[in-house]
């Protein structure tokens, strides 16, 4: 129980330093599972099924913004676990970053990848209403969540050919666990800070891991990152949002080396 759910993780173990990995939207914690069997030999890896994702308890519309982020910091003081180091991918970026952001003596370093660095822009001309994004993606989610294991499987592989056959196996499951209530996180209110606020807040060494892209993006990227007292931010070339998943070679060798530094 933390932070007022039940939340669900996966823990390989050992008397080793504590490896906080948090999952991105419609994933769950078993969408680590390749990165898990790297690090396990050196790590003591946790990963967590965010609220409305895996087991866990589902969210309500009553959440607060920065609920995801207060439930990382929960499950590391339920756990014991001191300084761990913590990695969050897209979704799970932005509650990894929140959390060090509000807590920034807890991790002993933090790893984001693909994290939404430049401010969003929005076409004057949209009107799609708070209620309106909700009620599609509550649809979207059910759909996912009939589709049978087979036809996920096969969609994955069609959708992302890069990922490869394990990742689509472990990925499969997640969006049939994924709680419709997961709508609300598209609700008015839900907004998190900007990002150039929060890495203003992180006292931690700090490893940035962004998608490829066209210079002028880059740019922008770079611009907000330098924000960071202590960080890096690195673009993988070739990669797209998944960048664990589509560059795992060069994910593993930028990861590898910033854990290597933490160490001397």
């Amino acid at each position: 129980m933390v932070n007022g759910i039940r939340m669900h993780y996966w823990r390989t173990g050992g008397q080793k330093p504590a490896l906080v990995l948090s999952h991105g939207s419609s994933d769950d914690g078993l969408c680590w599972t390749v990165v898990a069997k790297e690090l396990s030999g050196e790590y003591d890896v946790i990963m967590p099924d965010a609220r409305g994702h895996g087991l866990s308890d589902p969210p309500t519309d009553q959440d607060s913004a920065d609920a995801q982020a207060e439930d990382l910091a929960a499950l590391i003081r339920a756990l014991g676990l001191e300084n761990p180091i913590v990695i969050g991918h897209s979704m799970g970026s932005s509650s990894t970053a929140w959390f060090a952001a509000k807590y920034p003596e807890t991790p002993r370093a933090v790893v984001l990848e693909d994290p939404g660095l430049a401010p969003r822009t929005w076409r004057s001309g949209a009107t799609t209403s708070p209620e309106a994004a909700m009620k599609r993606a509550r649809a979207q989610i059910l759909e996912r969540n009939q589709a049978s294991y087979d036809d996920l499987v096969a969609q994955c592989i069609e959708d992302y050919p890069s990922w490869g056959l394990q990742e689509c196996r472990v990925w499969a499951p997640s969006k049939r666990l994924h709680h419709p209530n997961n709508a609300f996180r598209y609700g008015p209110g839900r907004q998190r800070p900007p990002m150039s606020e929060l890495l203003s807040k992180i006292s931690v060494p700090t490893l940035i891991l962004k998608a490829d892209d066209d210079a002028e993006t880059r740019k922008a990227n770079e611009e907000v990152a330098k924000a960071l007292k202590y960080g890096r931010l690195v673009h993988i070339d070739g990669a797209g949002h998944n960048v664990r998943r589509e560059q795992k070679d060069s994910f593993l060798r930028e990861l590898r080396t910033f854990l290597a530094k933490l160490d001397r």
